[in-house]
């Protein structure tokens, strides 16, 4: 994720943040489950499932070390100093350190070798932290990256979901800014068309709000990964809190 420093009129990403962040409990704690059980459920139905994978604005290093261990060699890279540090601590006290690299760079001006992936992941809203102007760009440089067959999944929070929380660690400003900043399933989808890639589709999920996740908690906590499981295994998609779109790059490493 980006701090002010890098881009304008975002928000701004402090260690304490990462900190918070790793530790989120409660009905943030499950949004996260959730977020990572449509994604592998994603990439299940696509038969991918291992390879090489970068994931952009990687915070505090989680997914590039939940795919590690999933048997993934992973890349993580944000533009913030401040998270890679935290998410270099955090592999340091880990067994896949020989799996995992994370890098301080900028999707937009990175420098990996062309081809050098199968899977890249923005996850939990990263994607809107990138200016409107070089979304387009940096998906182009994805698909550059990408090999033959590759894919890319975005992972953006519904804006036109009611109450509009996110996560509790958002002040009201921050909530104001991402509703503005991130755009909408159809919006991103056409993006990744635009940047070359092919057989793009949406996937919703956390079809449930606040309420009913918290009620869900300390008796039935497992209730939404369940019901989520139900719906993604039976092609139900209805809007959620969260969305997945993902586009691919066919075999002769052009769209599809």
């Amino acid at each position: 994720m980006s701090s002010t420093d890098q881009f304008a009129d975002t928000i701004t990403y402090r260690s304490d943040w990462y900190r918070e962040y790793r530790h989120l409990r409660g009905v943030d704690e499950v949004k996260k489950r959730l977020e990572r059980d449509a994604l592998f459920h994603a990439l299940a139905e696509r038969g991918q499932l291992t390879g090489r994978m970068l994931d952009v604005g990687t915070a505090t290093g989680r997914y590039p070390m939940l795919f590690a261990r999933a048997g993934w060699r992973s890349v993580g890279l944000d533009i913030a100093d401040a998270a890679v540090a935290m998410a270099r601590e955090e592999l340091r006290r880990s067994d896949i350190t020989d799996r995992v690299e994370l890098v301080c760079g900028d999707i937009r001006t990175v420098t990996f070798p062309e081809q050098s992936f199968d899977l890249a992941t923005f996850m939990m809203g990263t994607f809107a932290h990138i200016p409107d102007t070089d979304r387009i760009d940096a998906l182009a440089t994805v698909h550059g990256l990408l090999a033959p067959g590759g894919c890319v999944v975005i992972s953006n929070w519904n804006t036109s979901w009611p109450d509009g929380r996110m996560l509790s660690l958002y002040g009201s400003a921050d909530r104001e800014w991402l509703l503005r900043a991130t755009p909408a399933p159809e919006e991103t989808a056409a993006m990744l068309t635009a940047a070359g890639f092919g057989t793009v589709y949406v996937q919703h999920f956390c079809p449930f709000t606040d309420a009913q996740i918290d009620h869900w908690i300390g008796s039935h906590e497992d209730s939404p990964d369940r019901i989520q499981a139900y719906m993604l295994n039976n092609n139900i998609s209805p809007p959620g809190q969260m969305y997945l779109v993902a586009g691919a790059k066919d075999a002769a490493g052009t769209g599809q």
